[in-house]
């Protein structure tokens, strides 16, 4: 899933993958807020989990990439054990 999410953030920011590093700031990476947003809504398409409202709201956790990556993974996780189960009947 994070290679997933930096494939996003790589194809938004027009950066070579490998030149991300989990340390740098979203202001190193010259994410504004827009792009914050316009990159969140790649994101939930791409994994079907609708996010961003809560992104928002810890938007003070999030003082790196790692700590961007590790968020967006947990709450995508959260939305899909949330999800009703479809029964075959």
């Amino acid at each position: 899933m994070k290679s997933e999410i930096i494939a996003i953030l790589a194809d938004h920011l027009e950066i070579a993958p490998e030149q991300f590093d989990e340390y740098k700031t979203l202001d190193d990476l010259h994410i504004d807020s827009l792009d914050f947003i316009e990159i969140m809504f790649d994101i939930e398409e791409k994994f079907d989990a609708p996010i961003t409202s809560e992104m928002q709201r810890h938007r003070d956790q999030i003082h790196n990439l790692g700590d961007f990556l590790r968020l967006t993974e947990e709450l995508i996780v959260k939305h899909r054990q949330s999800e009703p189960v479809a029964s075959n009947g």
